[in-house]
């Protein structure tokens, strides 16, 4: 008896161990749900008519936290809605007379009507309108909510073409797609949602505006919300909702609203200064030059840049060619728009004027109403009839994404190989190999057409004694002939012998040194058409100022003992080169500009910007801890000016969860700055939590900088005049390690994006 009791007492035990373990329901572990995270159903919209003979839509919806349980609507808290319905491509008119007549040219491409016009002005905008202007009533289930639109089938036409078969008002369109967009609350603790339906289906299949696949926003701003002017705070990165107001339902309400192929595409792509005055309609979203008047020449253009962390031809950054995730995911190539091309190409295309509108172009001397006229998708066959999947030579997807696929054709075609290095005799000794097309070269200067300015080629040469590289910017010009110095000499076969006197040199590789080598300073020249290197100097006009003939030759590199015996080496860095890329698609620092050095592989960066080196700008640390950090949070000169697009606080946007913990995990020396040492977790954390750059901090005048005592508290040294004497001390991890109190997984938040 008391063996069976012994045995149900066991059983007992596993069970309620059982129940504990990490797959039961009591899971400690597991954090509860985040109740900003709200989920929406939504019921099918109806008409309904008033007793006053107006037509309302009605819509039934509810909302539940992340808890499952209902939530009541904050009337404090900004709550708007949008009625649209997708239309098809509108056709040009050939009566002059007619208002329409100006916006020849633009169609081709379907379109999002909206419900919310106020009034039948010719520039008036589309909107959302607040749904506490409504009549939103709390239902039993949810909520009912009754739009503010006077009469759904009476509002007036701001664009009569649209129109004119329904007495000038929006028809109701019962067999088109229509779309209902929410957006209530703010970042964090609100929502955004759209519902689609077609009211009465029809034998016709309605056309659908589902261009842009969800999340893929997301990629570079993360969770957070898009740009926006003030008066409204965006809650995330939903496009639709960018749509509700930013659509073609009116032509003539640009360029004070502008649909958002218009605003995306200009704000990613061109890099021309632009009018800003809305009341010069000539001037207004249009290249000007630095007296603010309308571009009429190449010379006048004034290069501003862009945001745009990549090649702005990369047009599969933002566009997708899966149907199966956005329906229309082929539109941006099947059916290019001039309201999207043109804000990229404003110059080329002159003729653009306040509505967007470009010039009728000619094929065949027939006049073509959309870019699709002339740059079709797809071949034709002899029927005439589109070759699915077979693309044009002129279509969009061709002279973007084949043109960046061309100028990589190119550079491949250029091989250079690190195949020996050495050290002996104070002489640091490289051998290089390098071909063209297969076969090797004679000489160096072979190459110097294709090389861009300033047209050289260097070697990078460093060396690591265990804690990373230890000399800045060490180079060797490839093009120097070695016979006179330091320089190569060529050995038959593409075979270059290199060598730099280190005899004068403050310091040198040590027995057990790790020899580094890699290239840089080469950005080359390719024809984009036919994939192969082309001379620069055959390159002119608009081509000189956005240089889309350029790309970053790949890296060489390799890694020897002092004798020149190969080892398995890289200079450690402490970011993930795949993360980068997401947002930078192929990662190409200094490819233009004064110091061209055209680096695509941390390792090139990693011999400049390291612990030894400070940066030109006063203040400033050159280490890539700090400056990497310090350029997404502050802008290139620490000036506050920021082109990050994300969280700056999301570590894992650049770092895997093995390189952000503390003690630093793959920088750990002290850096330069204005000639004194910092250490390593002051030099990271302060490019982002020190207002002023590193060694211009100052806690008692400058209050963004008051972090600074609370480092130094903790063992950080600032201003050393040995690296010695900055190692060491830091009690950063303390409190600030993972899993710690306040580590640096928690301050920064860094689950909230996994």
């Amino acid at each position: 008896m008391n063996g069976l009791k012994s045995i149900a007492t066991l059983i007992f035990f596993i069970l309620l161990l059982t129940g504990c373990g990490p797959d039961s329901k009591n899971d400690q572990n597991t954090p509860p749900p985040a109740l900003g995270d709200f989920e929406i159903s939504v019921s099918e919209p109806s008409l309904v008519t008033q007793e006053t003979g107006e037509t309302k839509l009605v819509v039934d919806f509810t909302v539940k936290d992340g808890s499952g349980r209902s939530h009541e609507l904050d009337e404090t808290k900004d709550f708007r809605i949008a009625l649209l319905k997708a239309m098809p491509s509108r056709v040009d008119t050939q009566n002059s007379s007619d208002p329409a007549f100006a916006f020849n040219g633009r169609h081709g491409n379907t379109y999002w009507k909206s419900f919310h016009h106020s009034s039948n002005t010719t520039n008036n905008r589309a909107s959302m309108e607040r749904v506490w202007d409504g009549t939103l009533v709390k239902t039993d289930e949810g909520y009912r909510y009754t739009f503010a639109i006077p009469d759904v089938l009476k509002v007036s036409d701001p664009y009569t073409a649209d129109s004119s078969n329904n007495n000038g008002f929006i028809a109701w369109d019962a067999d088109k797609l229509h779309r209902i967009v929410m957006a209530y609350g703010e970042q964090g603790n609100g929502f955004t949602y759209v519902f689609e339906w077609v009211p009465q289906e029809s034998s016709d299949t309605a056309v659908s505006r589902n261009v842009i696949e969800t999340g893929t926003c997301e990629n570079c701003h993360m969770g957070e919300p898009l740009h926006h002017g003030p008066g409204y705070r965006s809650i995330d990165n939903n496009i639709a909702v960018c749509t509700a107001c930013h659509n073609d339902s009116n032509p003539g309400a640009a360029p004070a609203r502008r649909p958002l192929a218009a605003v995306v595409h200009q704000y990613h792509g061109n890099v021309f200064k632009l009018g800003s005055d809305r009341n010069n309609t000539d001037t207004y979203k249009q290249p000007v030059d630095e007296n603010d008047m309308l571009v009429t020449d190449i010379n006048g253009l004034v290069i501003e840049g862009n945001p745009f962390p990549q090649d702005t031809r990369n047009c599969t950054t933002c566009h997708s060619t899966d149907v199966a995730k956005a329906s229309d995911a082929n539109n941006w190539f099947e059916h290019p728009s001039q309201v999207a091309c043109e804000t990229c190409h404003l110059y080329r295309d002159r003729g653009a004027h306040d509505n967007q509108v470009g010039t009728v172009w000619v094929r065949n001397g027939e006049p073509q109403n959309s870019c699709s006229g002339c740059h079709r998708p797809y071949d034709r066959d002899d029927n005439g009839d589109p070759i699915i999947g077979q693309d044009a030579s002129r279509s969009a997807k061709t002279v973007h994404v084949m043109r960046l696929e061309n100028l990589a054709k190119a550079r491949d075609s250029l091989e250079i190989n690190v195949e020996n290095a050495r050290f002996i005799d104070d002489q640091f000794e490289v051998e290089l190999r390098v071909s063209k097309a297969g076969t090797g070269i004679g000489s160096i200067n072979e190459l110097t057409p294709f090389i861009n300015e300033h047209g050289h080629l260097n070697l990078l040469l460093n060396w690591d004694n265990g804690q990373g590289p230890m000399v800045a910017n060490n180079s060797l010009n490839v093009a120097d002939d070695g016979a006179l110095g330091d320089g190569c000499e060529a050995q038959g076969e593409g075979l270059f012998l290199c060598h730099k006197d280190f005899t004068d040199a403050a310091i040198k590789p040590i027995s057990n040194s790790t020899l580094t080598v890699n290239i840089a300073d080469m950005p080359l020249c390719a024809n984009r058409r036919d994939g192969e290197l082309a001379e620069c100097v055959t390159f002119e006009g608009i081509d000189l100022i956005k240089s889309p003939f350029v790309i970053a030759a790949n890296n060489a590199s390799g890694s020897f003992d002092v004798s020149g015996i190969n080892k398995q080496h890289k200079l450690p860095v402490g970011a993930d080169i795949s993360s980068c890329n997401d947002c930078h698609k192929e990662l190409t620092i200094h490819k233009l500009g004064e110091h061209p050095h055209a680096a695509t592989d941390f390792q090139q960066c990693k011999n400049c910007h390291n612990s030894e080196r400070s940066a030109f700008y006063p203040g400033m640390a050159a280490d890539l801890k700090y400056h990497v950090h310090s350029f997404h949070a502050f802008g290139s000169a620490h000036s506050g000016e920021a082109p990050f697009p994300g969280a700056v606080n999301n570590c894992e946007a650049c770092h895997t969860n093995a390189q952000y913990n503390l003690p630093s995990q793959q920088n750990t020396r002290p850096s330069l700055a204005s000639g004194k040492y910092f250490s390593p977790a002051l030099v990271a954390c302060g490019a982002c939590h020190l207002e002023s750059s590193l060694a211009n901090a100052d806690p008692d005048t400058v209050a963004g900088d008051a972090p600074l005592n609370h480092m130094l508290n903790h063992g950080a040294v600032f201003g050393a005049d040995t690296a010695a004497q900055a190692t060491g001390s830091e009690q950063c991890a303390t409190c600030h390690a993972i899993g710690q109190s306040q580590g640096v997984d928690k301050v920064h938040k860094v689950y909230d994006y996994r």
